[in-house]
């Protein structure tokens, strides 16, 4: 059982713990058992801070994973209200003569686009993904431009798509190319900006009203506690891959797991990692949206303003740390007008350790508009700080 996997108090073996992104990530150990992947990583699915990794700057095929960016692509596409998930898809004879994992689409044949990116999602259909591509794209080929243009707005540097559904156009030669960190932040994405969770997160699902039963090729699914996604890839140069995820309470955690040497075992320490995730750290939640801020800035000739937070502010640490974080509040005691409502005023600095984690801008609630022009800007949050600011406001 993968509930049944040893959670050891260290690193999983090989890794290291991270708090930020940095190169050359492969760490062996003499005293440590050799890893059974070749790159591995775990992050916060919130805030996309590194908490564990192996080898996750490593390019590396993602095979089928690649079918993530092009749900992602038709899911955006769909949102913007270009398509409808209600959209009839005829299959092309390119798409119903693709071959690999399939759901069996005969050319002529006729699908809602929906359970087309069903079933690329959850059974990990290679005719499905080339007929979502085909109505969303236009073609595979445009498809492939839109999915590559997605991956640079998303800061994937090091990602490149030849293909739709991670097939290589021949044995042996994948064609595609990302890293792990590339893969969390496409799941990121996905978690954020789309609903396909809810599909993923199913152990079987009917196709076409149950003409065939989608058997989910994650295997966390139902018996990983807390385990509602993602996709997995297998090819013969890419080994098992999974990119997964799982949220307990209010911390969601991604992992991904690269050239697994078996099926079990790609399943088995993804879900090695994400509960090692769950029993070192926690999500702590420390500023609310609109909460008010223990700090005032005076207006001159104006009033004297409350900042508020800019959004929710929740950190993700370990847990044997949680007592150490604290707020700094980097905010002006004095600025001219005019101010506007939502107007930065400053920042909440997290620092855990004495070390920076993250930050939240600090901002007006109200406007004021002086009865005559005096000159000078508000607060510049990009600016550095001051004398002026604050002096040694901090929080737990």
């Amino acid at each position: 059982m993968l509930t049944a996997a040893v959670v050891l108090a260290a690193s999983p073996a090989g890794a290291t713990a991270q708090w930020r992104r940095v190169h050359h990530t492969k760490h062996t150990s003499s005293a440590a058992p050799a890893p059974l992947y070749k790159g591995a990583l775990l992050e916060d699915a919130d805030s996309g801070r590194v908490l564990m990794a192996y080898n996750a700057d490593m390019e590396w095929p993602p095979a089928s994973m690649a079918k993530m960016m092009n749900l992602l692509v038709a899911q955006e596409q769909i949102n913007a209200g270009r398509f409808s998930g209600n959209d009839p898809v005829r299959i092309s004879e390119r798409a119903a003569h693709t071959g690999g994992s399939r759901v069996g689409l005969k050319e002529g044949d006729v699908y809602p686009l929906r359970e087309l990116m069903k079933a690329a999602l959850v059974k990990s259909a290679n005719d499905a993904a080339v007929a979502v591509a085909e109505k969303i794209g236009g073609s595979v080929e445009a498809m492939v431009r839109m999915m590559n243009e997605r991956a640079q707005e998303l800061g994937m540097t090091h990602t490149e798509y030849q293909t739709v559904d991670g097939l290589p156009p021949r044995p042996t030669h994948d064609a595609d190319r990302t890293t792990a960190y590339d893969l969390a932040t496409v799941a990121r994405a996905i978690i954020r900006e789309t609903n396909l969770l809810m599909w993923s997160g199913q152990p079987h699902m009917d196709f076409d009203n149950g003409v065939a039963i989608l058997n989910n090729t994650n295997h966390l699914i139902g018996r990983f506690e807390g385990a509602d996604g993602l996709k997995t890839g297998f090819t013969t140069m890419a080994g098992f891959n999974v990119t997964a995820t799982a949220k307990r309470g209010d911390m969601r955690l991604i992992a991904v797991i690269l050239g697994a040497p078996s099926n079990n075992q790609r399943f088995a320490q993804a879900g090695r990692v994400l509960e090692w995730g769950f029993e070192q750290f926690t999500a702590v939640s420390l500023l609310r949206l609109n909460q008010p801020l223990p700090v005032h800035v005076q207006v001159r000739e104006g009033p004297q303003i409350q900042p508020v937070a800019a959004s929710d502010l929740k950190v993700v640490m370990p847990k044997a740390d949680a007592q150490s974080v604290r707020l700094v509040y980097d905010v002006p005691v004095a600025i001219n007008g005019p101010v506007a409502t939502g107007e930065p005023l400053g920042r909440v600095i997290v620092q855990e350790q004495g070390q920076q984690v993250t930050e939240v801008m600090a901002i007006s609630p109200i406007a004021f508009t002086p009865p005559h022009t005096l000159g000078g800007e508000a607060y510049n949050a990009s600016a550095p700080p001051s004398s002026s600011t604050n002096p040694g406001q901090e929080g737990q």
